[in-house]
């Protein structure tokens, strides 16, 4: 008798007990190490900087709290194809985050979409990813389509250009694609491309396309060419010693301090972000943080689309009223002018790619200096390329 009080007792505490919060489980296969790591890495950093503020207050809309399970794919296809069905065999998910490259973005994130959750990869910028996977996967970064369209953009208005000339390489879609994307829409606007050359990634000699440049009957009014950072400083100087002048828009990737000490050959050159610190009290206080947090502000930009991209999610949970994975995948599709760190973010109408304010930089003294933000209409962002 005494057992049997005791067991009613027991079973009666337990219903007064307050209901435990389900944990919202994040997983993520990216690079920690090797080549893909200075872009993934700070990418989670910003994930976990909001993962600790968030669990300050409860998790999630204060009452889900966040468990990050993290792997290392070591910049490896291979590995990370492994490691995400490892995780995914062993852990019970709400949402995934693979790295921007399409191969390991496409890998990881086919994994991910079979469970009905959504897929986000780091800084991808191809627009192809979504469409390659199906629904469910997202860009978090803007777009080679959407760089392509603000550059045509401020090319068209704000410098008055009429001829482009552009560099391409075949390495990478965004070195190939996005000034073709530019290409589109600067014609729309009235431009002319006057010249087209082939560059090779970690190629050291650029005699043959500045050759055809100065052989122009006039120099062009901007040179688009995307070559990543450790091309860019062996074009850019030869290019100036050639005496070409023509105004550059170039990467992202110029936003570091490396390409910005470069000194007077760098001097006046253009580039695209959505890390802007000086674009918002916002993204001001991130850097800030991040810099406190980490001691290395030169990876803010990554840093603030993974900080940024926990705020969307947030959002998206909260339109949901629930964690079930794919009601929030849904909902993520839906969000409309969320404020972000990155700013104001929508995806309702844009499909699987966000719009949101593209920050044009120039480079002057050796820093970058916010001219402009431009946020584009539908009608305005190139067609994806495959």
């Amino acid at each position: 008798m005494i057992r049997k009080i005791l067991l009613a007792t027991a079973v009666a505490a337990l219903g007064t007990m307050p209901a435990m919060s389900e944990d919202f489980v994040i997983g993520a296969v990216n690079a920690k190490t090797g080549f893909m790591a200075s872009y993934d890495a700070p990418f989670m950093q910003g994930v976990s900087m909001y993962q600790t503020e968030a669990n300050a207050r409860g998790g999630f809309l204060g009452k889900y709290p966040i468990e990050l399970i993290e792997r290392d794919d070591a910049s490896d296809v291979q590995k990370s194809t492994v490691s995400t069905a490892e995780v995914m065999a062993s852990e019970k998910m709400h949402a995934f985050i693979t790295s921007a490259l399409v191969p390991y973005a496409v890998s990881a994130g086919t994994q991910a979409l079979r469970k009905d959750m959504l897929a986000v990869h780091t800084i991808a910028s191809q627009p192809t990813i979504p469409a390659r996977l199906g629904e469910g996967s997202f860009l978090v970064m803007m777009s080679d389509a959407h760089m392509g369209g603000v550059y045509a953009k401020f090319a068209a208005q704000d410098l008055k250009a009429k001829t482009a000339y552009l560099v391409t390489s075949q390495f990478d879609p965004y070195t190939d694609y996005l000034p073709r994307y530019f290409e589109e829409k600067f014609v729309e606007a009235g431009g002319s491309v006057v010249g087209n050359s082939e560059f090779a990634y970690d190629q050291q000699e650029f005699s043959t396309i500045i050759a055809s440049i100065k052989a122009l009957p006039e120099e062009p009014d901007v040179i688009v060419a995307m070559p990543f950072d450790n091309d860019f400083p062996v074009f850019i100087n030869q290019l100036r010693a050639a005496g070409i002048k023509s105004a550059y828009l170039g990467p992202d990737v110029l936003d570091q301090p490396a390409v910005r000490g470069l000194g007077e050959v760098v001097e006046g050159v253009y580039y695209v972000t959505m890390a802007a610190p000086s674009s918002s009290p916002e993204a001001e206080a991130f850097v800030a943080n991040y810099a406190a947090t980490y001691g290395n502000e030169d990876s803010v930009y990554p840093a603030m689309v993974g900080y940024s991209f926990m705020r969307m999610l947030e959002k998206a949970i909260e339109s949901a009223g629930t964690i079930d994975p794919l009601s929030v995948r849904k909902a993520f599709g839906e969000l409309e002018n969320v404020k972000t760190e990155i700013g104001e973010v929508t995806f309702k109408g844009f499909g699987a790619l966000p719009n949101l304010p593209v920050h044009v930089m120039q480079i002057q003294g050796g820093e970058g200096v916010h001219i402009k933000s431009i946020k584009l209409e539908p009608s305005e962002i190139p067609s994806p390329r495959s």
